[in-house]
């Protein structure tokens, strides 16, 4: 009788903590809608669009520029005729409901039986903790990334489950909507997903055609063409970014190629090349960084993946390098190193559990290199020019390339060895 009821008040307690848990998400969704985001930029683009007005030049509300496609904004000028509010505060507690979907549909690669309820709880605890960070940028910014990693994600789901329309619907309005998860698609052609590329290039060529249905093909075309523009990663500013702000590979390498200025005044580069030369070595970083995907993927071409812990490991590097190998992307984009912080929490808690070699080396490096990701490093703890000159030395890059390094030597063979010495243990 008393360990029932123990068991009654346990559960009511864990209801009241989840409704508390809720109730404070929702309070902060509405607080974030009520000062408004980049989710403006997107429905002002809306309102431009209904007026045949052209999206990708200025006026801008608040001055930003949008860089979004012409049938996302579309798909928003219902939306557009109602306070601002309105449309940003649902988006937000639909991108909660998302970040759930994402946890789920990542956490369904591993075996959870290896871990105690404890242990799940530390490594959904320390996940947060390492995510909370991007994830407060994406609610007070209002913006896409989570909807885009969880429609990554979700889409490979249905591949697997060889629904190939959804899933290519789903992954072609992503690729549409922003181009960052168009990484994934050599990868579907790699892993023999032939009829999961081709569903979602034609719906992504779809979803690009549509808005002529409503907008008239001529003006279609020009906004198509003015997108273009803003995109093309041969821009000028797209080859070479000096300012605060922006992290990638081409935030980061040129800078300590060639000497460039903000308003932090230290220097930075360590040798003195011309610019030309500084974006040369940059682009052919990068194209190291895509080809070191065949490190990851560990088999020939074509050839079609069975192995949960291969295919979320091969999917983490793909998700880290997306943010480095794109120009211009901001801190809210390094959300997208949420599946490697989940498979390199997993692998630690397993190698610390069958106490593997070299444990606690592992660790060290990682809680060093995962500093960068915590809430601790915020412009309201660091003052202001400690947290500038940390972006002016572009540290959230280095982190991410050290995250990657650590990924490949946390191998999914190595985890798979560490499960098996596990079983022959118990």
């Amino acid at each position: 009788m008393t360990t029932t009821s123990s068991k009654i008040n346990k559960s009511r307690k864990q209801a009241v903590i989840q409704y508390f848990l809720l109730a404070v998400v929702i309070a902060y969704c509405l607080l974030c809608a009520v000062k408004g985001g980049d989710f403006d930029v997107f429905l002002d683009a809306a309102q431009k669009m209904a007026a045949h007005q052209n999206i990708y030049r200025p006026p801008f509300i608040k001055g930003l520029q949008y860089y979004y496609s012409p049938f996302f904004a579309l798909l928003l000028i219902p939306f557009s005729y109602l306070p601002f509010v309105i449309p940003e505060f649902a988006w937000l507690l639909l991108s909660t409901f998302l970040l759930f979907r994402t946890w789920v549909l990542t956490s369904r690669y591993f075996n959870l039986t290896f871990l105690s309820q404890k242990q799940l709880n530390w490594w959904m605890f320390l996940t947060l903790f390492l995510a909370i960070r991007f994830l407060l940028y994406n609610y007070s910014m209002i913006q896409m990334t989570i909807f885009l990693m969880w429609a990554t994600l979700e889409s490979l789901a249905l591949f697997e489950k060889r629904q190939f329309i959804p899933g290519g619907l789903l992954l072609g309005f992503a690729c549409t909507t922003k181009l960052l998860p168009i990484l994934f698609l050599p990868y579907l052609l790699y892993r023999r997903y032939v009829k999961g590329f081709l569903s979602t290039v034609f719906f992504f060529g779809l979803f690009l055609f549509i808005p002529a249905l409503f907008l008239g093909n001529k003006f279609n075309t020009f906004l198509l063409q003015e997108w273009w523009v803003v995109i093309n990663p041969a821009n000028k500013e797209n080859s070479l970014e000096s300012d605060l702000g922006t992290h990638s590979l081409v935030s980061l390498i040129p800078v300590y190629l060639t000497e460039t200025h903000n308003k932090i005044d230290l220097k930075r580069n360590f040798i003195d090349l011309t610019p030309a030369q500084a974006v040369l070595i940059t682009n052919i970083i990068r194209l190291v960084f895509a080809l070191a995907t065949l490190f990851f993927l560990r088999s020939l071409p074509f050839k079609r993946n069975t192995d949960k812990l291969q295919t979320i490991w091969e999917c983490a590097y793909l998700f880290l390098i997306t943010p480095l190998l794109f120009p211009h992307q901001q801190k809210y984009a390094f959300l997208y190193i949420l599946p490697a912080i989940i498979y390199l929490l997993y692998y630690l808690l397993i190698i610390f559990k069958v106490r593997g070699k070299n444990r606690f080396i592992l660790l060290t490096v990682f809680s060093l290199n995962a500093l960068i990701f915590t809430p601790f490093i915020s412009s309201d703890l660091l003052g202001r020019y400690a947290y500038d000159v940390l972006q002016h030395f572009r540290v959230l890059s280095i982190s991410t390339i050290g995250l990657c390094v650590l990924l490949a030597i946390c191998t999914s063979e190595r985890l798979r060895n560490y499960l098996v010495h596990q079983v022959n243990r118990n």
